[in-house]
């Protein structure tokens, strides 16, 4: 069922990693190339797996450690690809005044033009926190889950 979400909010195609070789897949769909750009929440050895999907001169973002284990630098086993691995954090755009207006500006225009939509699972008030809580902790929701403050 969620790919099919994704699709229908505008995902131009879905890779269900427990289903697919996620690096085949994206060399499939790049032509043979690879992605000029990977991001990777996860960390961990899988990022051997998605290295091998980069396109040459390509950068693989690391912007979380949800597998809890060490990451190996993945151009040793791959045969010294030129690929751009790099960590990544939202704090290098909120810190920095001109990067966080040209930021700003990009959101602002998504969002008014339509290019930028946002998914909101479900609004709840300020009073119900706990239950927004345990919705998001069954890992049940599809898009934000939205707090409402009364002003």
């Amino acid at each position: 069922m969620l790919p099919e979400r994704l699709l229908d909010e505008g995902a131009a195609e879905v890779i269900v990693s427990d289903e697919e070789d996620v690096a085949g897949r994206l060399l499939e769909l790049t032509g043979g190339r690879g992605a000029e750009f990977v991001f990777d929440a996860v960390a961990g050895p899988g990022v051997a797996e998605l290295a091998r999907a980069g396109a040459p001169d390509g950068t693989l973002f690391l912007w979380g450690g949800q597998s809890g284990r060490p990451t190996p630098c993945p151009g040793f086993d791959l045969g010294m690809p030129a690929l751009n691995m790099r960590a990544y954090t939202m704090l290098e755009i909120t810190r920095d005044p001109r990067r966080m207006r040209r930021a700003t500006a990009f959101i602002t225009s998504g969002l008014r033009t339509g290019f930028l939509r946002p998914v909101v699972d479900r609004l709840l008030p300020l009073e119900e926190i706990a239950q927004a809580h345990r919705h998001m902790e069954s890992n049940t929701q599809f898009g934000k889950i939205v707090i409402t403050v009364p002003h």
